[in-house]
């Protein structure tokens, strides 16, 4: 008999096995703890024996998938299933209706889900003039499947006939899905996000008036509150689309949800009196489809905003900077030199300024062609890039020559500076055919108080400096 040994796993394998399933735990924790939190915040706007005013899981967890699609396997399904039903179940819902509300849930999740998945990147981040106008359709979309599901539990709880159920769903489905799907799908991480506070205070304490279209915003809401009547819900519109002008587009999505959100649970709870004399659910269904629709106009305007300023940065950037090296050209350099100058001037402080030439490129190109020189040029200005301050500015003049610009630094800190630079410029530089390239670096320094020298005069100075580097033989700093 031959003994049987168990099968050998190497550690590596098990090591990412364990690594998969922990991230797959994690994971699945994630969406049931967002469904089941989400659930129970719906669930207290929920008045006996009717649906809840206001229903943000089923747009968080689409918005979720949408922007994560490996939270949607079926782990993550299953976590969420979990969720909607713990949720009811902790409140007092019984399970037959919990099973059903759970049901018309998902049906809805999955069917914008299955839209999304249609949806180019730049649609889902709302960075094109129609991507609020996909963000509607998949929201009709997942609005329309859970009604079809859950109108008949709908139909029960609250002695609604089946089509006024239906509208009763699907108008709560859409409000929730247009106003809060766009603010999950921008959502920075948290990181970025306090950054971007951070830098938000600090531009409203300088311009206090960044505040006015906020505080527009929030009067045409007290205004609707102290007049009332149906057309209380549109008296926010113009400061809505001010905001959606003025801040940046996830701040409009978050102003847009802020603002249904309160209209609805104001209506809900009487604080808003739309005067209506009917008192069916017809006049609900209309209010609901009308604050989605509403939410639609600024966050369109916010879209197309977005894709114009994205639009106006390329061109900026390509107007600015050296299309092979990334770095910024001769005229770009020479503006923000100047800008860098008057300012030293103004503080008093003292500048540098380096030219950097890379020696005998020439017969780089001719031994092995342009792709090779090419190579050498962005590998030389990245590494210059990366070790250079970020209040400094480095560009390119032409052919191999580049310019440094620093503030606030001595002579002698100047010389080190630009001995690291060349140095720097010294290591083997990598090929993706071939064996790695030797390059040198002459470079001449020239430092004055900018009160005292003017830019070009700096520059010149520079230049006289590294043409008598290159005259000594090359690879060498020389000062001005």
């Amino acid at each position: 008999m031959v003994a049987q040994h168990p099968q050998y796993t190497p550690p590596d394998i098990r090591a990412s096995s364990l690594a998969t399933a922990r991230q797959l735990l994690l994971q699945t924790l994630f969406v049931a703890g967002v469904v089941f939190l989400a659930s129970g915040l719906g669930i207290l706007t929920r008045p006996e024996s009717q649906l809840a005013t206001f229903w943000p899981t089923n747009a968080l967890l689409l918005g979720l998938f949408a922007r994560r699609p490996a939270l949607a396997s079926p782990a993550g399904w299953a976590a969420a299933a979990l969720g909607y039903v713990a949720a009811d179940l902790l409140t007092g819902t019984s399970l037959p209706t919990t099973l059903r509300l759970t049901a018309a849930n998902l049906a809805g999740v999955l069917a914008g889900y299955l839209v999304f998945r249609r949806l180019r990147e730049e649609d889902r981040r709302l960075l094109h003039p129609l991507s609020m106008l996909w963000v509607l359709a998949a929201s009709a979309a997942a609005a329309v499947c859970a009604s079809a599901v859950g109108s008949l539990t709908a139909h029960a709880l609250m002695g609604m006939d089946w089509l006024t159920a239906s509208g009763f769903w699907f108008s709560a489905e859409l409000v929730s899905y247009v106003t809060l799907l766009p603010v999950v799908l921008l959502a920075p991480s948290p990181t970025r996000a306090a950054r971007a506070l951070r830098h938000r205070l600090g531009r409203i304490r300088q311009r206090p008036m960044l505040l006015a279209p906020l505080l527009a915003l929030v009067l045409a809401a007290l205004l609707g509150v102290a007049i009332g009547g149906p057309g209380a819900i549109a008296f926010p519109v113009p400061a809505l689309l001010w905001c959606a002008l003025a801040y940046r587009l996830f701040t409009t999505a978050v102003v847009s949800a802020l603002l249904c959100m309160w209209t609805l649970i104001a209506i809900a709870h009487g604080i808003i009196d739309l005067q209506l004399p009917d008192q069916s659910a017809h006049p609900v269904i209309s209010l609901r489809i009308g604050m989605a629709l509403l939410a639609v106009a600024p966050l369109t305007v916010a879209s197309v905003n977005a894709a114009r300023n994205q639009l106006l940065a390329t061109l900026n950037h390509a107007a600015d900077h050296d299309a092979l090296t990334g770095v910024l050209n001769r005229s770009a350099f020479l503006r923000r030199g100047l800008q860098l100058a008057e300012h030293m001037q103004r503080t008093g402080g003292t500048v540098v300024a380096m030219m950097l030439d890379i020696d005998h490129f020439k017969s780089v190109n001719d031994r092995h062609g342009h792709a090779a020189g090419d190579e050498v040029l962005t590998t030389f200005a990245a590494r210059m890039r990366d070790h250079l301050r970020e209040d400094g500015l480095f560009g390119r003049f032409g052919g191999e020559e580049f310019a440094v610009l620093l503030p606030g630094v001595d002579a002698a800190a100047a010389l080190a500076v630009a001995e690291r630079l060349r140095l720097l410029a010294s290591a083997p530089i990598p090929r993706d055919e071939g064996r790695p390239l030797d390059i040198t670096v002459s470079v001449g320094v020239a430092s004055a108080p900018a009160r005292v020298v003017g830019l070009e005069q700096l520059l010149s100075q520079a230049d006289v400096a590294l043409y008598r580097a290159k005259a000594m033989g090359r690879n060498r700093v020389i000062g001005g």
